[in-house]
């Protein structure tokens, strides 16, 4: 019986540890770190287009002469196409973040999800005229149902290993240094382009990477 009660809480809990863990595996096979590469590590922006803030970011990039991966939010593509036509038309690649990006999303039958993703490709894929198959679930939450609108819709789930958490930490620097300290090759690091402070944040992280030795690129993996 004491067996039982255990596992009728313990799976349960397991369950949602697994669908915050979004690098486990777990629900879905998601890309959260290259296995091939030794001397880059790979940008990626969330919750864009942001009307001012994405801009400056893409700026800074140019200046770089680096690429990254932007997943959108369908309803800010729709109010700003032209944020994401640049994106695409600078070499950057463009994935699905949700409709809307709300909480509903994770806990939405899987008919649902996979009703919004399709949505949000297509309204990305009628802006660029190219083909849209990268996803990154709203905040990295995992699920059966999700899992099952992937499955249904061939898209190629892409997590992270480093977490900026820039939209938590109030200080840019602490968010470069956390970011720094975690950089290894072949990380893939989570950043928002919607933050104010994401030029400043994005500026330092590139220094750091540099100072490290590493490039900043697009993984293969997730081409093709």
């Amino acid at each position: 019986m004491v067996i039982i009660l255990i596992l009728v809480f313990l799976v349960p809990l397991l369950l949602f540890i697994a669908s915050l863990n979004i690098s486990w595996n777990f629900y879905v096979r998601a890309f959260s770190k290259s296995s091939y590469s030794s001397d880059s590590v790979m940008l990626t922006f969330d919750d864009g287009p942001h009307p001012q803030n994405t801009e400056k970011v893409l700026d800074i990039l140019a200046q770089s002469g680096v690429k990254a991966v932007f997943f959108l939010i369908g309803e800010s593509a729709v109010e700003h196409p032209e944020i994401v036509k640049r994106i695409v038309r600078e070499g950057h690649l463009a994935g699905i973040h949700s409709m809307r990006h709300t909480a509903g999303f994770t806990i939405a039958p899987s008919r649902m999800v996979a009703s919004d993703l399709e949505a949000c490709r297509k309204i990305l894929e009628d802006i660029t005229g190219t083909k849209i198959n990268l996803f990154r679930p709203p905040f990295g939450v995992t699920n059966f149902n999700i899992a099952r609108a992937v499955k249904k819709l061939s898209l190629k789930t892409v997590g992270w290993n480093v977490r900026s958490y820039d939209t938590a930490i109030k200080d840019p620097q602490r968010v470069i240094e956390r970011v720094a300290g975690r950089i290894t090759p072949g990380s893939v690091i989570l950043l928002h382009d919607r933050m104010p402070d994401s030029p400043v944040i994005l500026t330092g992280i590139l220094e750091a990477v540099r100072k490290k030795g590493l490039k900043t690129t697009i993984f293969r993996e997730l081409n093709g």
